[in-house]
């Protein structure tokens, strides 16, 4: 899991360099598209091809703030009136942007569907702005057309609006065209300058934060409430400033027309009322606009990324798609989030208590691995001691743990008892292979190590040392609290009790068949017999290790399990190598 991307970020005073070269080239095409279309007398608007830019290369905040600057500029040095349809160069920027980042502009069928969205913006909402400033046919690009669809017959309101938004199409058209081409013109390398991005900790993969900001919660996101709480704040506080503008802007024309003598009837008051509060309101809602995407931006880089990462990779470690601490720790340093409050406090909280864990854990895995290094070695000498009453046997107790390695590795290979194959269960029988003769403890030494055939009586005694091991196993297992834990415990007693069984139930002590057998004890059984008999031993000498595979061999099916004589057979060559080696 890396989410942080491998290459920096550039110094801040360049970001603002880049912020204001695309704000000043965005106003300046915007101004000169307007001047362009007045100078002309063109039935063209030409103003917004400058917020389209930015909106596309910069993203939200460049865009709006290309918009509204435009509009207040227009304002300034043309008519007051136009600060008014800044809000709606503020639609277009958000639209744009938002277009933009879902890859419209790539695609014809959307760059037209576009077209009539912008012209939606400008033509129809514009055209309610424009009649409560101007009225019907006012002296703009489209008053030309509506005047003439007014004369064959539409309604006066009819025709504004299908003039305003015909011509609206074709403007909208023309400015995204002239967008998209200088666009083209930028190489592709250096479009991405333009793009703003305040890191307060390491970069972020595109991918990385796409998901970060998608994390869903329980209820209302931190995002969705900064949204919310903003929206309210800035609500009230525009209903108490329209309010009290309004009596104001009232109270002073009245005042105006008393201390001037100018008469001003009542319906012009509230006209001109009318107007000043929409011009508020749309300069309101650009404003707000702006306020609003300053602050997600903030929030995004200073809250809920650093957050969201830091949740992300926590949710993956608790979920254990992340199991080494020390990944967890790393992959978490690599965030390097310094947002310098109290998020960062609590980066550096959590940073600290991963390596505490990291270091706590590692420890564990130390003491556990010298805990199972002194099992084994506690087990090993256990089981030599027992060898060690039995002349006879020789290395037996190493070669047989070898020959069990191997025959379950070529079981694996063949796909045999895969089921029950799992590395849990090699594991352990690995373990208490050594195990298998520990009941030999009990059995006299005159009896083990007797040079002839045993008697009857001998021999019924010699065959309760499977009996006797497992029971000494089971009171090991009765001593231990986590018990439960040693599973190579269960296998040995398993071993130990059945590994003198016969797959065609003719074994001992139980007489029990087939896969009835526990399996570490089936395998066991090949390795035991194949041992004993090219061994040397005080009542016979060793087999020929061709006389003893055939033997095997023969007795598959009877005595041993057949799939697992197969597997031994498959490793003769390692099975003689392990045998030679004794020699």
């Amino acid at each position: 899991m890396n989410i942080v991307r491998s290459y920096g970020t550039r110094p801040h005073w360049q970001k603002l360099i880049m912020f204001v070269l695309l704000v000043a080239f965005g106003t300046g095409i915007n101004l000169c598209g307007a001047y362009t279309a007045s100078r002309f007398s063109l039935s063209l608007y030409l103003d917004c091809m400058g917020t389209m830019l930015a909106s596309i290369l910069g993203g939200y905040m460049q865009g709006i703030t290309v918009g509204l600057l435009s509009s207040l500029i227009n304002g300034i040095i043309d008519d007051p009136k136009l600060m008014t349809y800044g809000s709606l160069n503020v639609f277009i920027a958000l639209f744009t942007a938002w277009a933009a980042t879902h890859k419209w502009f790539k695609k014809p069928t959307k760059i037209i569907l576009a077209v009539f969205i912008y012209a939606f913006i400008g033509g129809f909402l514009g055209t309610i702005i424009t009649l409560n400033l101007y009225g019907f046919a006012q002296d703009n690009a489209s008053k030309p057309v509506v005047l003439w669809l007014a004369n064959i017959g539409f309604p006066d309101i009819i025709a504004e609006f299908i003039g305003d938004y015909g011509v609206d199409i074709i403007d909208k058209a023309i400015s995204l065209s002239v967008c998209l081409l200088i666009v083209s013109l930028i190489p592709a390398d250096a479009r991405g300058q333009f793009r703003i991005h305040s890191w307060r900790q390491a970069p972020l993969r595109s991918t990385a934060v796409k998901v970060l900001l998608k994390n869903k919660t329980r209820s209302m996101s931190l995002r969705t409430k900064i949204i919310a709480l903003l929206s309210l704040l800035a609500s009230l506080v525009a209903l108490a400033s329209f309010f009290f503008s309004y009596v104001l802007y009232e109270a002073s024309i009245r005042s105006f027309a008393l201390d001037t003598g100018i008469d001003i009837d009542e319906g012009m008051v509230n006209a001109w009322s009318k107007q000043f509060m929409l011009n508020q309101l749309s300069l309101f809602v650009g404003v707000f606009i702006l306020i609003v995407s300053i602050a997600l931006y903030i929030s995004r880089y200073d809250v809920i990324l650093p957050m969201n990462s830091m949740s992300l990779i926590l949710d993956y470690y608790s979920n254990q798609k992340i199991r080494n601490p020390r990944e967890v720790q790393k992959i978490f340093e690599g965030l390097k989030i310094h947002t310098g409050d109290e998020i960062e406090n609590l980066y550096y909280i959590i940073l600290s208590m991963i390596k505490e864990n990291a270091d706590a854990l590692e420890d564990i895995h130390h003491k556990n691995a010298t805990i199972s290094d002194m099992q084994n070695a506690l087990i090993i000498v256990l089981a030599d001691i027992v060898e060690s009453r039995d002349h006879n046997t020789g290395n037996h107790i190493k070669s047989t743990a070898e020959y069990v390695e191997i025959i379950i590795d070529e079981m694996l290979i063949e796909g045999a008892y895969l089921d029950q194959l799992t590395p849990k269960f090699i594991s352990d029988v690995y373990q208490s292979a050594p195990l298998h003769d520990i009941g030999k403890i009990s059995i006299s030494d005159v009896i083990l190590n007797k040079p002839g055939k045993l008697t009857d009586e001998e021999f019924a005694l010699m065959k309760k040392h499977s009996s006797v091991g497992a029971e000494i196993i089971e009171r090991v297992i009765a001593t231990l609290p986590d018990s439960e834990d040693m599973g190579y415990l269960h296998e040995a007693k398993n071993l130990a009790l059945y590994h003198h069984e016969k797959w065609d139930g003719t074994g001992y002590p139980y007489g029990i068949k087939g896969e009835e057998i526990p399996l570490s004890a089936r395998i066991m059984a090949v390795a035991d017999v194949f041992d004993a008999l090219v061994s040397k031993r005080s009542y016979k000498e060793a087999y020929d290790l061709q006389k003893a595979f055939k033997i095997i061999e023969e007795s598959s099916g009877s005595h041993f399990d057949p799939l697992i004589v197969k597997a031994f057979l498959n490793v003769k060559e390692k099975i003689k190598m392990i045998a030679e080696e004794r020699d």
